[in-house]
Formats: C-alpha cells, sequence, structure tokens
C-alpha cells in the first residue's frame, strides 16, 4: 500500500510542477473560456436576421393547403412565408433568398378527410444552419397544429356523428362553431413577464464542453508517462521488486483520476466564484458526474498505453482520440445541428453523456435521478477498459 502511495504521489507531484500540462489542462481552457466571456458579443447584440420562407402546395385551389396558406398571409403583419410555386421556391432556394419551402402534397386534403395521417416535405439548404433550423422548428410546430386539429375533429366527429368533410364545410362558414360540442370552449393564456428578462449565461455552455474536451485530452495524454515507464524499464524493476501489475495498473488509475479531479475542481471552481456558473441544485451531482466521467477518460488512458507500442503512438493516438470524440459528443457544437448518423456515433462517447448530464444540471436543475443513467454509462466504460487494460496490459 505504501507503495502504490508513494507512486500516485509521484504522477500527481510531476504534473503540479509540469507547465506543459497545467497549460494545456488549466490555462489553456480559461483563455477560450475569456474569449467567450468578453470578446463575442453579449447576448442580444449580435446581427439580426431575417429569415424567409416559402409555403408550396401540389393541391388544387379548393384544398386545405390553400386555407393555411391564406391564414399565414392574412394573421401575420409582415409574413415571413410566401406564396410560391415549385419551380420558384426551389430557385429561390439555390440563389439563398429564402431559407427553406414547406411542399404540402396534393393528397393532403384527402388524407385529412379520411382521418389518415399525412405528411409534409421541408426543403432547406444544408450549408445554411441558422435558416434551415429556423424552417425545422417552424415546419414542426406548423405539423404540431395541423395534427391537434385532426385529434380535435376526430373528436367531434365520434360525438356528432357527422363527416370530416362536413364538419370542416360548417367550420369554414362564417366561423361557425355548432359543430364543436358545448364542453369544447375557447380559452385565453396570458403571459405576464415578472421583472427584466435575464439573458443566459453562456458560461453555463461554454465551460462544460470545454472541460469535458480539454479534461479528456489532459487525462488521455497521461498514458504517453506509462509507456516512456515502460520504455526506460521502471516498470520492469518494479515488477521485479515484487509489485504486483495489478496494483501498478490501480496506482496509475487513481494517480490519472486524482490529477483530472484536479483539473474539475479548479475548472468549476473558477466558472462558479468569477464568472457566476450555475452549477445546479447540488455540487454533489456536479462531482458525480465530473467524477464518472474523468474516471472513463482515466480508462481510456490506461487502454491507449496498452495497445501502443512507443512514446509517439501513444501521443498521436491520445491526440486522434479526442479530437474525434469532442465534437462528436457535443463539445464543438450541439447535438441538435448533426446531421442522425452522427448523433448515434456521439452516443458512443463519453463526451456525449457528460455533456448531456451537465445541460440538465445547469439548465433544467436536474436531480440525481436525472443525471443516473449518464453517471451509469460512464461508470460501465470505467470498469470494461479498466479490466480490458489489466488482461492486456504489457510492462516489459
Amino acid at each position: 500500500m505504501n507503495r502504490m502511495v508513494c507512486y500516485i504521489w509521484k504522477d500527481v507531484k510531476y504534473f503540479v510542477v509540469d507547465p506543459k500540462a497545467l497549460f494545456l489542462s488549466l490555462i489553456f481552457p480559461l483563455i477560450l473560456i475569456l474569449l467567450v466571456v468578453y470578446v463575442y458579443p453579449p447576448q442580444g447584440e449580435e446581427e439580426s436576421r431575417d429569415f424567409n420562407f416559402a409555403l408550396v402546395s401540389a393541391e388544387d385551389p379548393e384544398g386545405l393547403s390553400w386555407e393555411l396558406i391564406s391564414y399565414w398571409e392574412e394573421g401575420l403583419e409582415e409574413p415571413p412565408l410566401l406564396n410560391l410555386s415549385y419551380e420558384e421556391a426551389l430557385v429561390k432556394l439555390n440563389s439563398e433568398e429564402i431559407q427553406g419551402f414547406l411542399w404540402i402534397p396534393s393528397e393532403f386534403s384527402s388524407r385529412v378527410y379520411e382521418g389518415k395521417d399525412t405528411y409534409m416535405q421541408v426543403y432547406t439548404n444544408p450549408a445554411n444552419i441558422l435558416g434551415r433550423l429556423a424552417a425545422l422548428r417552424l415546419s414542426r410546430g406548423l405539423a404540431n397544429q395541423i395534427s391537434y386539429l385532426q385529434n380535435l375533429v376526430k373528436a367531434i366527429q365520434y360525438q356528432r356523428d357527422i363527416s370530416v368533410e362536413n364538419l370542416l364545410n360548417q367550420l369554414r362558414e362564417n366561423y361557425n362553431l355548432e359543430g364543436i360540442p358545448a364542453v369544447v370552449r375557447p380559452a385565453e393564456i396570458t403571459l405576464h413577464n415578472v421583472g427584466p428578462v435575464i439573458p443566459v449565461n453562456r458560461i453555463n455552455w461554454a465551460l462544460p464542453a470545454f472541460f469535458t474536451m480539454f479534461s479528456f485530452l489532459a487525462v488521455v495524454l497521461n498514458a504517453v508517462d506509462f509507456v516512456k515507464e515502460r520504455e526506460s524499464h521502471i516498470l520492469e524493476r518494479l515488477l521485479i521488486d515484487g509489485n504486483n501489475p495489478g496494483v501498478l495498473i490501480s496506482a496509475k488509475f487513481i494517480s490519472n483520476f486524482f490529477k483530472g479531479m484536479l483539473q474539475a475542481f479548479i475548472l468549476w471552481g473558477v466558472g462558479i466564484v468569477f464568472f457566476n456558473l450555475y452549477p445546479g441544485p447540488s455540487l454533489m451531482n456536479l462531482a458525480w458526474v465530473s467524477a464518472a466521467f474523468i474516471a472513463a477518460a482515466s480508462g481510456f488512458s490506461l487502454l491507449i498505453a496498452t495497445k501502443t507500442k512507443g512514446v509517439s503512438q501513444a501521443f498521436t493516438w491520445g491526440v486522434l482520440i479526442s479530437l474525434v470524440m469532442a465534437p462528436l459528443g457535443g463539445c464543438w457544437w450541439p447535438q441538435y445541428y448533426m446531421p442522425p448518423w452522427m448523433s448515434v456515433l456521439g452516443r458512443l462517447t463519453p463526451h456525449y453523456w457528460a455533456n448531456e448530464a451537465f445541460y440538465n444540471l445547469f439548465y433544467s436543475a436536474a436531480d440525481f435521478r436525472t443525471i443516473m443513467p449518464a453517471v451509469l454509462v460512464l461508470t460501465i466504460y470505467t470498469v470494461v477498459l479498466i479490466i480490458y487494460s489489466v488482461k492486456k496490459c504489457k510492462f516489459v
């Protein structure tokens, strides 16, 4: 036990006095945080953007979709929706005059009348990310309203024994609502803003991303020190001196974990004290997620040390794995920016589960039950990697 403690203390001491390690794990992330908080324009001062969209219907003029288009044209003072033909909309989309258009098929009304599920298609320019997100949000909101209308019509039809088409015709004529049962009454919602609008603190999304990216990179690169000790026959001499291989691997894992937790303590502390980071309802929950993520990173460090044969190879694989997992796990951009295949791959990284838990803590004030699945997945990562490393590690 004394030898394990000395081995752990040696690694931690070298980390504290190593300027390169301190710069990579602490100073550089803090510099990026300062850039995000003080250099980028504050929220609300960014350049405003106007989005233009089009509604395109393949139906006859008597179809429901044309009433939908008329509703949008009449209901908005400055409607961002344009009524175009398919060819016109496609030309304007390619020339970036509009950010997207919603195409409604010819069987839209007939499927609504028959009580069947219907569909719409959204056309966007994938290069225009903000326009794409706005178009998807608009189309989803419209689809939700149509789904709500379908369910309401089905309920009325069931109670009044009237066809969907006749019911809609009654509603069209002078907005006659006699077809609606007496129990269905309009509801009015009034929104009151109490106090000033408080902008979202950007440190709440910047610091978790930088923490997961740089703490994982710093911990994984500890594999380089392990390989150095193996190449210089330090590990071999420790084995000859009577140390158990499992003890050596455990000591290396614990030292990596301690260094990562030291990094977490400093980064989260700076965020909370100096940048008003909201850590969630409990600091203990933040500590649980951080510890589980650092443990998984320590497991990956052992894996790299086990599978690589030289210092340069260990460094290369450590940087490569970190730079691949960081964007997939949501450190560079949100998950909803990613195509579906990339989002699925992101779930295979520990970064994704840590960022998901941090998001729930900082934005939803989640309790431990909410973050427990992420902690469990990260723990499974750790256990599997440690078991594999103990079986496959070579000390000579």
